[in-house]
């Protein structure tokens, strides 16, 4: 049996989320709109493709997001006073871009309604601005041509907002570290929240090509942040400044600081086909250090096997490393990690994701499972190369979580409703459990890691969604997967079998009867081994379940002891049960076989030497329901109750009797 273990850290997200969207739904009408049908979401406009439905990627107006995509945007500079104990913001953010309009008049950006705004400046000239709550266009004084750069500064100030918009809390946050007594400030603009503390354009497809963060701060405190620390810079009155660079692109939501009178513990790890060992450098509460050390030293390993398995780390040329926040888990923002605390899987989640996430981002957030769910495949990963006894607990841990929820897609059809995107049992765990089935589909290890580094090659730096990762994967093993993803992202729940087994002499006989936890994907076509332990020794089988009952006849030595399904828990399904029943022996030795069974109705023949001359009907009990003279090999039992039932099949002198489950 599967047992059910305790969640990991890193999914204390997805509970933080629900208990922060219960508060907004009982305070905020808004809010109370975000958890209704898709027809009631002024803000999610649809678009259909060829499988599903898919939403908008943000909750801001369509309007707005049109407004945005009129420019292509090259560049943030933040440049903000900062403290460890304040969620008070001030300073001015550069954003540099290039016009995608023969004539840009307006310039579209978000920033919460909590900061005013004190002026906004094109090129060094002031713009006039119009604002509807995060909405702020600005019009330019000068049109801009086609394909002209140009740079809008904003300056502002004011209290981030409190309404708990982001995967964990707020856009921008501040509280003490217990048990430390740490004093923390800190981001976090999952999925929606960088405007609550930085102006910005919320488009996952517009990655800015770089980034600076500058953050002046008591002269107490260090400041983590993305890319390489260019220099900190002595100012007045008791204040330093912070100077983060990033050159690799980067999506708006993984922009972020961490403020705190943080201890710097930094090393070097080589990597795999690289001269110069990389720098791992880490902000962590003075308190802390040595509880967490060995811990944090595990990254060096991690960051070798993942350039092994993935390629080479993403972002190579600068750093990676962590910086600590009381934030109940982790958050993987480039190259400097945001962790409150440091575990196994956590520390493997958050480093998994700077492939998967940071540098290969969702194309929109109903596609999420390509960023949580391959950085929670990471964790098995780590684990089975570094920690191998603990791989099968995990996988314990990875399908009880998935079996939770029976329905809904992991594919998510209202991307506007924050708790439903970071789903632990559908995005997380269920995304995990489908990489897992790829691999095993695959057959072949060396073709799953060619594949994911097909797909990394291909997307890097940009942003991908399900058929593209669905494409990359056939391309490279030359099969379609179009069932898979159909039934495995798309569709819901998960397959459920009973099996039925026999033995007789040293033939083993075997059905497998499969159900769904969902209407919506009624069927799941897979691949399920079964282990035969026997007197003598242990055999894996295979059964190709290409129908709802599937059956199967093999070889054994010695006697069967047991059956187990999926020994190496390579699927996500649920064992309703396992019967030693000898019918099945007789039945599936029987030179004549009716099918589909179960069956809500028409059955078919097949084998045996023509028509049998007459069928006889029994219930189990033997009593006569009826008897007739087949004219085809197909014939309908509609009219039957629900139940099993005997049919005696006449040849000549003889009788093969089949036992058929009318639904």
């Amino acid at each position: 049996m599967k047992s059910r273990l305790p969640v990991p850290a890193c999914f204390t997200r997805p509970f933080l989320l629900f208990l922060c969207w219960v508060a907004l739904v009982f305070t905020s009408a808004q809010a109370s709109a975000q958890v209704s049908t898709k027809e009631d979401h002024p803000c999610a406009v649809t678009r259909i493709n060829n499988t599903s439905l898919l939403l908008a990627d943000g909750i801001t107006s369509e309007d707005h997001r049109s407004k945005m995509r009129q420019y292509d945007l090259h560049w943030y500079k933040l440049d903000l006073a900062l403290e460890r104990n304040s969620i008070d913001i001030r300073g001015n953010v550069i954003l540099a871009g290039s016009s995608l309009q023969n004539s840009l008049t307006e310039f579209a950006f978000e920033l919460h309604p909590n900061f005013t705004i004190q002026e906004v400046l094109l090129d060094g000239a002031s713009c006039s601005v119009t604002r509807n709550g995060s909405e702020v266009l600005a019009a330019l004084p000068k049109a801009l041509a086609r394909q002209e750069k140009f740079s809008v500064q904003v300056f502002y100030a004011g209290r981030a907002p409190s309404g708990a918009g982001a995967a964990i809390g707020n856009g921008f946050n501040t509280a003490t570290a217990q048990p430390w007594g740490q004093q923390v400030t800190w981001s976090l603009s999952e999925p929606f929240a960088a405007s609550e503390w930085f102006p910005c354009k919320q488009l996952l497809e517009d990655k800015a090509d770089s980034v600076d963060v500058w953050v002046t701060t008591d002269v107490s405190n260090k400041v983590g942040s993305n890319g390489l620390l260019q220099r900190i810079t002595p100012l007045l009155n008791q204040k330093h400044r912070y100077e983060w660079k990033s050159k690799y692109p980067i999506a708006y939501y993984l922009i972020s600081v961490a403020v705190s009178n943080y201890q710097e513990y930094s090393f070097q790890v080589p990597l795999p086909g690289t001269t110069q060992p990389m720098l791992v450098q880490n902000y962590v509460y003075p308190q802390a250090l040595a509880t967490f050390k060995s811990e944090i030293d595990r990254t060096g390993p991690f960051l070798q096997l993942f350039s092994e398995k993935f390629g080479l780390y993403p972002f190579q040329q600068e750093k990676y490393g962590h910086s600590m926040a009381p934030i109940g888990g982790g958050m993987e923002h480039q190259t400097m990690t945001t962790q409150s605390t440091f575990e196994f899987t956590l520390t493997a989640h958050e480093l998994a994701h700077q492939w998967w996430g940071d540098e290969v981002t969702c194309k929109d957030w109903s596609h999420i499972w390509l960023n949580e769910g391959f950085a929670s495949y990471g964790e098995l990963l780590a684990l089975e190369n570094l920690l191998p006894a603990e791989k099968l607990n995990w996988l314990n841990r990875a399908s009880q979580s998935a079996l939770i929820q029976p329905q809904g897609s992991v594919f998510v059809k209202d991307s506007t409703v924050v708790p439903r995107i970071f789903s632990s049992a559908l995005s997380y765990r269920k995304g995990a459990m489908v990489l897992h089935m790829l691999r095993y589909a695959l057959q072949n290890d060396a073709v799953f890691f060619q594949a994911l580094q097909a797909y990394r090659e291909e997307f890097r730096y940009k942003v991908a969604n399900t058929r593209d990762f669905q494409k990359v994967v056939e391309h490279v093993s030359g099969r379609s997967f179009q069932y898979f993803f159909d039934q495995w992202i798309y569709g819901e729940g998960f397959p459920i079998f009973s099996v039925f087994w026999a033995q007789k002499g040293n033939q083993v006989f075997l059905r497998s009867i499969e159900s769904s936890s969902s209407a919506a994907t009624p069927f799941f076509k897979t691949q399920l081994e079964v282990k035969i332990s026997t007197s003598v020794k242990d055999t894996v089988v295979v059964i190709n379940q290409e129908e709802y009952t599937q059956d199967l006849q093999f070889k054994v030595t010695g006697q069967v002891l047991s059956l187990e399904v999926d020994p190496a828990q390579w699927h996500l399904e649920q064992v309703k049960e396992v019967v030693f029943d000898p019918f099945i022996a007789e039945l599936l030795s029987a030179p004549v076989v009716v099918y589909p069974n179960p069956t809500s109705g028409e059955v078919r023949l097949k084998g045996g030497e023509g028509l049998p001359e007459q069928i006889i009907i029994q219930d189990m009990v033997g009593r006569h329901i009826r008897t007739f003279v087949p004219t085809s090999r197909t014939f309908s039992l509609a009219d039957l109750g629900a139940g099993a039932y005997f049919l005696r099949l006449k040849y000549g002198e003889s009788y093969i009797l089949q036992r058929v489950v009318k639904l």
